[in-house]
């Protein structure tokens, strides 16, 4: 429903202003202007900013209209000139109100197609429960090499998953489901798990050697509730347990945070908010904190997005001597918009709406246009004397006067002006 209040306020601010263009009625106008502001402040509101509303409303639509207002009927110029029915006759850009007037029509028709739910598949309703659930593969087996994850009939869902890789989430039938991760050794493991409605999961194979093992953890994409901040979890793909902390300053023992306290191998924390930003963490063995295995430096964390850690340990050579660096593989995924908010309307209007909203785009081109062309027009003066114009006096005003009177009004210098006698003495 919000999204079809916002779609009508859009159109009520396109017609205002295309009414304040039109009118000839300087008042009219003004009121028209303050109309479109109102619906620019609605619009401010929607995208979570009140302040620029309430400043759209009070400065703009009271005080600089009212001002406008105030000029407007003091200079009484409520109505234009005589010469305006005239002026329009000769306008240059003749082809811009039919123009204007078929995208106007096309909107409304394109406006009336969504309402109906003709366009975009659906009506402008809250999505109903019943998505399918979701499903990601990721890569955590150093020793595994590449895979594939088939379903129960033998389809394959994933193909040539490389280690760090994680893919793109799928949708999957809701219920009891087998899967079988095929490895490039022609070794297939088998797990099964229970895959609801409205949710998502990570499957996620890790561990050394060419068996790993396979597990499934779930995937909160809900809308992130706090202000400025992104949900994180971690899993452990590591062969001992670990903890993640905050050292803040090396300097000071004391100001060490934990973020989380302990987290055993193939397990995944709870999830937590971070605020946007730079954070500077590391993980550590459980058992000793002072023992840093991987440091995440100032690692910038987003805004409405849900992130999993997965730290696995990379076999690596060093000189001679093969071992194994334990390294932070942050996996980031956009979680849900909240229904009505500014991303989830641009999502739709990007998606289900695009039509629509391309031609809004064009309506909004037109109405720009058109006030550069109005604002800039050339208008020639009407040749000859105007109904308004005065009588142009050909002669000095004295002489016109002196002929009124019968004699001379301008006296000599050295003698003094005389008012004329009274006619008949």
């Amino acid at each position: 429903m919000l999204e079809l209040i916002i779609i009508l306020v859009m159109g009520l601010a396109i017609a205002s202003a295309a009414a304040m263009l039109l009118t000839s009625n300087a008042v009219h106008s003004a009121l028209f202007l303050i109309v479109t502001m109102m619906c620019i402040a609605f619009l401010f509101l929607t995208l979570n900013a009140p302040f620029l509303a309430m400043i759209q409303i009070t400065v703009y639509a009271g005080a600089i209209m009212v001002l406008f207002l105030f000029v407007i009927m003091l200079l009484g110029s409520e109505k234009l000139d005589a010469d305006t029915s005239e002026a329009r006759a000769d306008r240059r850009y003749r082809w811009f109100l039919p123009l204007a007037g078929g995208l106007g029509i096309a909107f409304v028709i394109m406006l009336g197609g969504v309402i109906l739910g003709v366009i975009g598949g659906r009506p402008l309703e809250r999505p109903t429960p019943g998505q399918p659930p979701l499903l990601r593969v990721i890569n955590a087996a150093p020793d595994a090499g590449s895979f594939e994850v088939h379903g129960a009939d033998g389809s394959v869902l994933v193909e040539a998953v490389e280690f760090r890789e994680a893919t793109a989430f799928v949708e999957l039938t809701a219920g009891e489901t087998m899967l079988m991760v095929h490895f490039a050794n022609d070794t297939t493991q088998e797990i099964t798990t229970t895959l609801d409605t409205n949710t998502a999961s990570s499957l996620i194979v890790y561990g050394a050697g060419a068996q790993p093992q396979v597990t499934v953890v779930a995937d909160d994409l809900s809308t992130v509730t706090e202000d400025d901040a992104s949900r994180v979890a971690v899993f452990n793909a590591y062969s001992e347990p670990i903890s993640l902390v905050d050292f803040r300053s090396d300097f000071d023992d004391n100001d060490t945070l934990v973020v989380i306290p302990e987290i055993a191998s193939g397990q995944v924390s709870d999830a937590f908010y971070v605020p946007e930003g730079g954070f500077d963490w590391s993980f550590v063995s459980a058992d000793n904190q002072a023992e840093r295995l991987f440091r995440m430096n100032e690692y910038e964390f987003d805004t409405d997005n849900s992130e999993l850690i997965v730290f696995v340990g990379e076999p690596t050579v060093s000189g001679a001597e093969a071992i194994v660096r334990p390294v932070a593989l942050p996996i980031r995924s956009e979680a849900r918009p909240e229904f009505g908010g500014p991303r989830a309307i641009g999502y739709m209007l990007f998606t289900d709406f695009m039509l629509p909203f391309q031609l809004l785009g064009l309506l909004l081109l037109a109405a720009m246009i058109g006030a550069i062309v109005l604002t800039h027009r050339e208008i020639e003066r009407a040749k000859g004397r105007g109904p308004g114009q005065r009588r142009v006096v050909s002669r000095p005003l004295v002489n016109v006067i002196a002929a009124q009177v019968g004699h001379e009004v301008v006296a000599p210098a050295d003698e003094a002006a005389q008012l004329p006698e009274k006619m008949g003495e």
